[in-house]
């Protein structure tokens, strides 16, 4: 098994009460008590390592010499300061991009962020992006603006996470469809109680409709523990038809997106 979406920080920056939430540690404890064999960890987001150079230089440092992680660079794509940083890390190692628009305030489809996406697409990044209700203004940020810059950047592969949850779920399966280089991110869509859930007909459907070579299981870890990843993991199984395409939403997807042995 090999997921998506974890994302690490130092000691005591995810809760100070309890340092070793969200740690590197504490990410290698559960993927062994869940038979998790590799994982794409990313780095700190502005809220827990403000300078994004520190934050991926950090995440870097943690998972130049380990063998069951690959890393995932935190970026704003209209940050001037992206580019460069963006090129230092792909050239360390780093495999790909994570970018939430409404904590970086920045709209999708914005030009500003042409050179990043454009970069991103040179140097063999995915980009996932966070879709779904996160209290920015949603007309920054809802999951068809994705679309334009599928089509700006063909070459670009896109992971289109959280699928919009329930409110931009049509909008997220549409892009999906209608752009080959476009993945369905399942993280945080499997459990009723969750933020992004979608109902579980719909996510088959996603499956069925797109093939299971374009979707990809995250844990969103720390803010998913053990339990609540154990649960994703049995209800993404659950929406598969048959072992085969467990395997591919469970792993094989991701090591062909990312390129990785």
């Amino acid at each position: 098994m090999f997921v998506n979406h974890c994302h690490v920080m130092p000691p005591g920056a995810y809760d100070a009460e309890n340092p070793a939430l969200g740690t590197v540690e504490a990410l290698r404890e559960i993927m062994d008590e869940l038979g998790i064999d590799r994982a794409v960890a990313f780095a700190p987001l502005p809220r827990y390592v403000r300078d994004p150079h520190q934050a991926n230089q950090w995440l870097w440092e943690q998972v130049r010499d380990a063998d069951r992680l690959e890393g995932f660079m935190a970026l704003s794509p209209i940050a001037p300061q992206s580019l460069p940083i963006m090129r230092e890390f792909a050239e360390k190692g780093l495999r790909g991009i994570k970018t939430h628009p409404p904590v970086y305030r920045a709209r999708i489809d914005d030009e500003a962020a042409f050179p990043f996406y454009e970069l991103a697409a040179q140097l063999n990044l995915p980009v996932l992006f966070h879709t779904g209700v996160h209290g920015w203004l949603l007309e920054e940020y809802r999951p068809i603006l994705i679309d334009r810059i599928a089509h700006e950047f063909p070459q670009l592969k896109i992971i289109v996470e959280h699928m919009g949850g329930w409110e931009f779920f049509g909008e997220a399966l549409a892009v999906i469809r209608n752009n080959k280089n476009c993945y369905a991110g399942l993280t945080s869509t499997l459990d009723k109680d969750w933020a992004w859930y979608i109902p579980q007909e719909l996510l088959q459907h996603v499956v069925s409709l797109v093939g299971s070579e374009r979707v990809i299981f995250g844990t969103d870890y720390p803010f998913r523990q053990c339990d609540g990843i154990r649960h994703d993991i049995e209800a993404a199984r659950s929406i598969c038809n048959g072992p085969a395409e467990a395997e591919n939403v469970l792993g094989k997807t991701l090591v062909a997106l990312i390129g990785c042995d």
